[in-house]
């Protein structure tokens, strides 16, 4: 109650100064019984939740009609929306039993709420003379059943926004983009389009590319937004808009902390951590430590810092709390390194691991080490050492031991300070708060803005291909699996921002923070008692 107590105290006093901002059900409210994304369901459980907006995903099939779905595989088919008709399209079933349905038909069910906006997001088509025929063919259901006073026309192709602002100039637009300077605000105001939404990597260590849209007079998103520190970044940065797997736990949220600024507090908030996903403290496991059990099916470690110290082997007491995790819980492993040193750092320690940033897999089958994926990309070296020697020289590492850079086959490249062939006391010693590396963080980001850039092991910055991370390849593990996101437990060191545990919180993941791995078996105790 502490931790909530705190998260509260922060809201309000962050709505004192900028307000809330708008909640928006990415792709409907899909995350309750029965629904699921892009359905007559979805909608329908968002116009009873009472939120301010959805965004839903629309393609043009092979007869011209608007059909709803992200696509383009229609699930559990391999068939491509945009190559089936409309009779073929309808002919499929959805996870929950819904049938896609058309744009005629969302418009419909839309109208019964007509202070629900919609966020019409118009998918990339296979040319722009079929992007151009779905702009017309959108504008003129508009036109035909009154819909603009609910609408937004939202695209990551700028060719579809502009052919929505050609047939219906001064209609609401928006740009989307995973990329902060893919284009300006400055550029997106003149074009006429009236707000920017953007992935929230993108903009996490960039919150002055939110003033300069405010100054242009857009509006902005940012998306998904699944984790208290993100809903608590929307307030902070004033946001217009946030987009939501969860818009009842951030509405519950929202309203819990307007409340408490009145002098009440909201029911959801009392006794239990579900509201978000959020770090899970010694005081949670005392309230709710069988309800955390009985919820979680997958436990992924971090290894340096959580395990163990950096690059020495697991001691047997943590080896032993695997062990008997293990008789409970799925395992893997996620880490920076490559699968086959994680192996032999854990003793050939039986589990799959997530090496690289999920640029390789492993499993262990009869005893044996198994490569299960080995993805190898090429980078561009001198790209790299121009820009790491730059950074050295500002930042005075300009004596360094070893290569200044390792390249690894994966793709992935680590940026050392004291260089490949430092000595192990020196690295333990360089940094134990990760304050030096903290200092450089956003100008390594802002240098490296195409990839994702880490702080890892004790003197480095690891840096891949922005596709690459522990939380996008653990999700796609746990997927082939069936395990759902909220059956996920994660447990790692280093959450804070450019950890390399970091995008686990940022998307909404419980997870367990270790401070210290020699009290490793203290934390997890609860989970295997």
């Amino acid at each position: 109650m502490k931790k909530l107590f705190t998260l509260v105290i922060t809201l309000t006093a962050a709505f004192a100064v900028h307000g809330q901002p708008l909640i928006m059900g990415h792709r409907g409210f899909t995350t309750t019984e029965g629904s699921y994304q892009n359905t007559l369901t979805s909608l329908r459980k968002a116009q009873e939740l009472g939120i301010y907006s959805i965004e839903l995903d629309v393609h043009l099939s092979t007869d011209d009609s608007l059909m709803i779905i992200h696509g383009p595989t229609i699930p559990g088919t391999g068939k491509d929306i945009q190559k089936v008709d409309y009779a073929t399209a309808r002919s499929f079933t959805l996870p929950n039993g819904d049938f896609i349905p058309t744009l005629p038909e969302f418009f419909a069910q839309a109208k019964k709420t007509p202070e629900l906006f919609l966020f019409l997001e118009l998918k990339k088509q296979e040319n722009q003379a079929r992007e151009t025929r779905m702009a017309e063919k959108v504008i003129s259901l508009c036109d035909r059943m009154g819909m603009y006073p609910q609408m937004w026309f939202i695209s990551f192709e700028q060719h579809l926004i502009d052919e929505i602002l050609r047939l219906h100039p001064g209609a609401r637009t928006m740009y989307i983009t995973g990329n902060a300077h893919s284009l300006s605000p400055r550029a997106a105001a003149e074009k006429g389009y009236k707000g920017i939404s953007y992935h929230w990597d993108a903009v996490l260590n960039e919150p002055e590319i939110l003033d300069e849209c405010r100054a242009y007079g857009l509006e902005t998103v940012i998306w998904p937004v699944n984790s208290t520190d993100l809903a608590l970044y929307a307030v902070r940065h004033n946001l217009t808009h946030i987009t939501t797997d969860y818009p009842q736990k951030v509405k519950a949220l929202y309203e819990a902390v307007a409340g408490f600024s009145k002098g009440w507090r909201h029911e959801p908030l009392k006794g239990t951590y579900y509201d978000c996903a959020t770090r899970i403290n010694p005081s949670d496991v005392e309230a709710h430590g069988y309800e955390i059990r009985a919820s979680k099916k997958l436990i992924c470690f971090d290894l340096d810092g959580t395990l163990t110290q950096h690059k020495t082997p697991i001691s047997p007491e943590n080896r032993a709390v695997l062990d008997k995790l293990a008789e409970r819980y799925m395992l893997v492993m996620a880490g920076g390194g490559g699968c086959e040193r994680i192996y032999k750092q854990m003793g050939n320690y039986p589990i799959d691991i997530l090496g690289n940033y999920g640029m390789q897999e492993s499993t262990v089958k009869d005893g044996n080490f198994v490569m299960v994926r080995d993805l190898k990309e090429e980078v561009d070296r001198k790209f790299f050492e121009e820009r790491c020697n730059y950074l050295r020289k500002k930042y005075g590492y300009t004596k360094y031991k070893g290569e200044s850079l390792e390249f690894h086959e994966s793709g992935m490249v680590t940026f050392g300070l004291l260089g490949t062939k430092a000595a192990a006391k020196d690295k333990l010693l360089f940094d134990p708060d990760k304050a030096k590396r903290r200092a450089m963080l956003r100008e390594v980001q802002e240098i490296f803005k195409d990839y994702s850039v880490f702080i890892g092991g004790t003197t480095s910055f690891d840096i891949a291909k922005k596709k690459y991370n522990k939380y996008d390849s653990l999700m796609e593990y746990a997927r082939q699996r069936g395990i759902s996101k909220d059956e996920i437990l994660f447990v790692g060191d280093d959450f804070g921002d450019g950890g390399n545990d970091s995008q686990a919180r940022l998307y909404g993941l419980d997870y367990i923070q270790i401070d210290d791995y020699t009290k490793l078996p203290d934390r997890l105790e609860f989970l295997y008692r």
